[in-house]
C-alpha cells in the first residue's frame, strides 16, 4: 500500500507495517548479509517478527510506555526490535555501540531504560562493568549470544529465544497487543534520540509518533518518484536520527528495501553489491570516496592516469557550477567524459545506480560537493537535527538553489531571528528533552525551535548556514569568524581528515590538523618515507611540508582574515574514548582546546 492510501489518517509505524504486509506480503522489506549471502525478509515476514517480539516483551513484563534501549551496530534485528518495541507500545531508546561504559551509564539512567537489547559479548561486558549503577535496568536481550552461555546477568536471553517465547504466547496476548497498538496517540513518544553531547552530556530528545507521521509526509514529498523496492543501504548508526529518517521512516513510507551489510568493515563491498538508488552519506564518507578516486588516478598507468586526472579536473570545474547554468560545451564535455571515465568511477564506488544522494549531519565543503557532482553523483545537501526529527531542509536536484542547505521541507516554517539564529516550526519539531524542562523551554519558545545555528535566507527562499551560534569566533580585531567554514575549506585536501580552527581573541587563525592516514600513508610510501606509527608519520618533516602546502593551496579560497597562518599536526587520531569527539565524531572544541592548550599557545609564540 502506498502512503497515499492512508488518506491523511494518523499512521504509526506499526500500522504501516501491517498495511504493507496486507497489500504487498511478498514484497521485500529488508535484506541482511551474513557470511557473504543476502537473506531477504518480506513485509509479511517482518510483520510476524514484529508481533512476536512485541508478545515476547509483554510476556517479560513490559508495560505500555516503558523505555527499551538498543545497543548495537546496524543489523536487521535492530529495526525488527524497534518495530516490536513500538508494537508493544514501548519507547525505543537508541544508544551508540561505541559508547564506553561510563557514557553508557548516563544513557541508560537518563532515559530510564528498563529493558536493553545488546549486540554481543562486547556490550555485555560493559553492562557487567556498570554493576549496580543502572538500578532501573532489569532485562537484557542479546542479538548474538556467542560466548555468553551460562551468563545470568539481568535475565539475559537471546533474541531468538525472545522470538520463540513471543510466538508461543502470541495467540494468548493478541487482544492485549491489539489494544496497545490501537491506543497509540500522535503525542505519545515513539523513540528517544540522544543529542551529540558536543558541549555537555547528551540529552534524550523525545520524538513522538506524530513527529514521525509528519516525517513520513516529508518522505512522500521528497521521494515520491521512487517506487516500492527501491534499495537503501543502512550503515550509519541507527540510533542517529538522520539514519532513522533516511532508512527507517523513508523505508516505511515508500516501502524501500532496507539493506544491512555484514559489518562496517565490509561497507565498500556491500555498497557495490547493493548499488542503492538512494544513498545517504556524511561528509567523511564523501571525503573518503574522493580521496580514494584521486589516489587511484595518481597511481594508474602512464596513459590512464593523466587522462583520468584531466577528466577529474574538468569534473571539479563543472561541478562547482549549478547544472542549470551549464553551457552547451559543459554538457557535451560531461557526456564525453562520462562515457569514458565517470560512469566507471561511480560503479567502482557503488553509486552506479544512485540517482538521489544525500549529504547531511555535518557541513560539507563546496569543493567536495563540486567534485562529486562533477563525476555525476547527484548529491543534495540536507540539514536536520534530532529536535527536527531528522528533517529540516534539502537542496533541489543537483543543488540547484542559492542556499547551501536548500529549502525547508514540506510542512515546516522557518524564520531568521534578529541575531541570525535559524528558527523552525512545524509537525516534525520534537516534544522536548526527557525530564529536562529547563533545556526544553530554552529550545522551544512560542512554538519555535531555536536551532543554535546561525544562517541567512537567500533571495530564492533557500537557507545558508554559517556556523553554530556558540562556535562563532571573534578575533583580536573584533572580526566574526565561522570556524566550520574555515575547516571545511581546508579539509577539501585529500590528505587532511580533521581540522580544528583557533582564532577567538587571537591576532590570526591557526589550526590543529589531523592527517588522513590512508592517503598520507600512500603518499609517503611513494616518496620512500619510512614510518612505523601514526605519530611517526605525522612528525615527519616532509609530511609537515605536505600539509603546509595543502593549507596554503586552500587558503586561496578563504578571505585574508580567515586564512590559516600556522598549523600543528596532531600526533594521534581524535578519539571518542578520550573525550575529543562525540559518538557521531563531532569535535568537542572545548575539550580539544583544553587538551592541546600548550600546542595552541606555541602557534602564537613570537
Amino acid at each position: 500500500m502506498a502512503f497515499d492510501e492512508f488518506k491523511g489518517d494518523f499512521a504509526p509505524l506499526v500500522r504501516m507495517v501491517h498495511n504493507h504486509a496486507k497489500n504487498r506480503p511478498t514484497g521485500v522489506a529488508m535484506r541482511q548479509k551474513e557470511f557473504g549471502i543476502w537473506n531477504e525478509i518480506t513485509w509479511e515476514g517482518l510483520q510476524e517478527i514484529m508481533q512476536a517480539i512485541a508478545a515476547g516483551l509483554v510476556d517479560l513484563g513490559l508495560n505500555t510506555g516503558d523505555h527499551v534501549g538498543i545497543l548495537s551496530e546496524n543489523r536487521s534485528e535492530w529495526v525488527q526490535a524497534q518495530f516490536g518495541i513500538n508494537a508493544a507500545a514501548g519507547v525505543v531508546v537508541g544508544m551508540y555501540p561505541t559508547s564506553p561504559a561510563a557514557e553508557l551509564e548516563h544513557l541508560v539512567n537518563a532515559s530510564d531504560t528498563t529493558v536493553l537489547f545488546i549486540e554481543d559479548q562486547e556490550q555485555l561486558d560493559k553492562i557487567k562493568e556498570l554493576g549496580d549503577r543502572v538500578p532501573q535496568l532489569r532485562q537484557l536481550v542479546i542479538f548474538n549470544p556467542k560466548g555468553t552461555r551460562g551468563e545470568e546477568l539481568l535475565g539475559l536471553i537471546s533474541f531468538d529465544d525472545l522470538l520463540a517465547r513471543g510466538r508461543a504466547r502470541l495467540s494468548g496476548l493478541a487482544d492485549d497487543l491489539r489494544a496497545r497498538q490501537a491506543g497509540i496517540e500522535p503525542d505519545d513518544t515513539a523513540m528517544m534520540v540522544f543529542t551529540s553531547g558536543s558541549t555537555g552530556l547528551p540529552k534524550a530528545a523525545e520524538i513522538s509518533y506524530g513527529n514521525i507521521h509528519a516525517g513520513v509526509g516529508v518522505a512522500r514529498d521528497v521521494f515520491g518518484d521512487y517506487p516500492p523496492g527501491t534499495d537503501v543501504l543502512s550503515y550509519l548508526p541507527l540510533c542517529h536520527i538522520a539514519e532513522q529518517a533516511v532508512t527507517v521512516i523513508n523505508g516505511l513510507a515508500q516501502q524501500f528495501v532496507m539493506n544491512f551489510g555484514e559489518s562496517l568493515r565490509t561497507i565498500t563491498l556491500d555498497l557495490r553489491e547493493v548499488a542503492p538508488q538512494v544513498f545517504f552519506g556524511v561528509p567523511r564518507i564523501w571525503e573518503k570516496m574522493q580521496a580514494g578516486v584521486l589516489v587511484q588516478a595518481q597511481t594508474a598507468g602512464q596513459i590512464k592516469g593523466p587522462m583520468t586526472l584531466m577528466a577529474l579536473k574538468g569534473a571539479q570545474r563543472r561541478g562547482m557550477v549549478r547544472r542549470d547554468r551549464w553551457s552547451a560545451g559543459d554538457r557535451m564535455a560531461h557526456a564525453f567524459w562520462d562515457t569514458l571515465v565517470y560512469r566507471h568511477i561511480r560503479s567502482y564506488l557503488g553509486l552506479g545506480r544512485t540517482s538521489f544522494a544525500i549529504s547531511a549531519a555535518a557541513p560539507i565543503s563546496a569543493e567536495l560537493l563540486g567534485f562529486m557532482r562533477g563525476i555525476g553523483v547527484n548529491i543534495r545537501e540536507a540539514w536536520g537535527m534530532s529536535e527536527t526529527s531528522g528533517v529540516g531542509t534539502i537542496q533541489k536536484s543537483w543543488g540547484q538553489c542559492d542556499g547551501r542547505i536548500g529549502f525547508p521541507v514540506s510542512g515546516v516554517r522557518t524564520r531568521i531571528a534578529e541575531d541570525g539564529e535559524v528558527l523552525f516550526s512545524g509537525g516534525t519539531i520534537f516534544k522536548g528533552y526527557y525530564k529536562n524542562p529547563k533545556a526544553t523551554a530554552e529550545t522551544i519558545q512560542d512554538g519555535w525551535l531555536h536551532t543554535g545555528d546561525v544562517g541567512r535566507e537567500e533571495a530564492d527562499g533557500s537557507i545558508t548556514l554559517i556556523d553554530r551560534k556558540k562556535d562563532i569566533m571573534i578575533n583580536a580585531a573584533g572580526k566574526n569568524l565561522a570556524p566550520a567554514h574555515i575547516e571545511n575549506v581546508i579539509k577539501a585536501s585529500p590528505f587532511i581528515k580533521e581540522v580544528v580552527a583557533v582564532a577567538d581573541k587571537r591576532p590570526y587563525v591557526t589550526a590543529l590538523v589531523q592527517i588522513d592516514m590512508d592517503t598520507v600513508r600512500l603518499w609517503a610510501e611513494g616518496q620512500g618515507i619510512a614510518y612505523t606509527t601514526f605519530r611517526s608519520l605525522a612528525e615527519h618533516p616532509n609530511v609537515q611540508e605536505l600539509i603546509d602546502a595543502e593549507v596554503a593551496k586552500h587558503n586561496r579560497d578563504l578571505a585574508r582574515v580567515e586564512q590559516v597562518k600556522k598549523v600543528w599536526l596532531m600526533r594521534k587520531e581524535l578519539d571518542h574514548d578520550d573525550g575529543e569527539v562525540t559518538a557521531t565524531m563531532k569535535v568537542r572544541r572545548a575539550k580539544i582546546y583544553e587538551l592541546y592548550g600548550d600546542q595552541i599557545e606555541a602557534l602564537y609564540a613570537p
